[in-house]
């Protein structure tokens, strides 16, 4: 039976208790800008056109040359990452190197676990049984809706749930030591839907959660004016001061950019992994005076993370950094 939790990592140490961290805690990759559905909460809702001029993220994938680079200089830091990710701000499995990534990744030895978070469309047989033995630990999959009704409504594209949903069954089935989680924002559920999407899971999946749908991405006409005092599992808290992402991890662009953080926004520009390695921009002035700055309640001075709802959104208790100071 699944376990009904959020997917997110839940066994964490107080963040403030450990930082600076020598090594990153997570590095966040982006196989690709690009996606294949327009869910209607999402800022791919807007059209591929209207994603690049508001949030200045180029239509592309991420050759796996750029992947190996990044990599490789993983090596560098002295403690193994907890994870690295492939998602970014698109659908990862539209890159057709995914399968090669994971298994590049898994063969460095450079985090404790390889995961992916994926819309499952293009999951097929072939492609599950190309992820599992490439040794991917965990799948994250978004579901948007549990009949092809809801799905058409949410991401404008037509899906056979009945297919995808044997597709998912298929991945559990040849699992190995992957963990699958599956979740649903309850904006994409039909009244009654909620104990259905509970039911056809709980067999073929290791956890399941319906989130809370938040305003993540600010331009988006769904959730423009939503207001909430929680965050997407539904924990009420005071607006948050400082976001604690840019202490434990890095995103990497598909062009090898380097983010402090794995966010749409991309709020500062650290560096490119063709240009500098890893080891050095966490540890470099840029990164250190933004994190300074967050330290100093100031970032909503930064323009990207003035729009920014992650530290309300997917921040963890655990991981609140309000009462330090720079």
């Amino acid at each position: 039976m699944a376990e009904i939790k959020p997917l997110a990592g839940m066994e964490r140490r107080k963040l403030k208790d450990v930082i600076p961290l020598r090594t990153p805690y997570a590095v966040y990759f982006f196989p690709t800008n690009l996606c294949n559905f327009m869910c209607n909460y999402c800022a791919h809702a807007r059209g591929l056109w209207k994603f690049e001029e508001e949030y200045g993220l180029k239509a592309e994938s991420m050759s796996f040359e750029t992947f190996q680079r990044a990599i490789d200089q993983l090596k560098s830091f002295p403690d193994k990452l907890k994870v690295i990710n492939l998602s970014g701000q698109g659908e990862p499995l539209l890159n057709p190197a995914i399968a090669d990534m994971v298994q590049y990744a898994k063969e460095a030895d450079v985090a404790q676990r390889i995961e992916i978070i994926t819309n499952a469309s293009l999951l097929t047989s072939e492609l599950s049984e190309a992820l599992v033995q490439a040794g991917l630990d965990c799948i994250r999959i978004s579901l948007q809706g549990m009949s092809d009704e809801t799905y058409f409504r949410t991401c404008a594209r037509k899906v056979k749930v009945e297919e995808l949903f044997s597709n998912i069954a298929y991945f559990y089935r040849h699992k190995k030591q992957c963990q699958v989680y599956v979740k649903v924002m309850d904006v994409a559920l039909a009244d009654g839907e909620e104990e259905l999407f509970y039911q056809t899971f709980d067999a073929i999946s290791d956890r399941m959660y319906i989130e809370q749908c938040k305003p993540v991405y600010d331009s988006v006409e769904m959730t423009r004016d939503m207001q909430t005092d929680t965050d997407r599992y539904g924990r009420k808290h005071e607006p948050r001061l400082v976001c604690p992402l840019p202490f434990y991890m890095l995103g990497i662009l598909p062009d090898g950019t380097i983010s402090p953080c794995e966010t749409i926004y991309v709020p500062e520009v650290l560096g490119n992994v063709w240009q500098n390695e890893l080891f050095e921009v966490w540890n470099g002035e840029k990164m250190k005076a933004f994190q300074e700055m967050q330290l100093k309640k100031m970032r909503r001075t930064n323009r990207k993370c003035a729009r920014c709802c992650a530290p309300d959104d997917v921040a963890h208790p655990d991981d609140n950094l309000d009462e330090l100071q720079a």
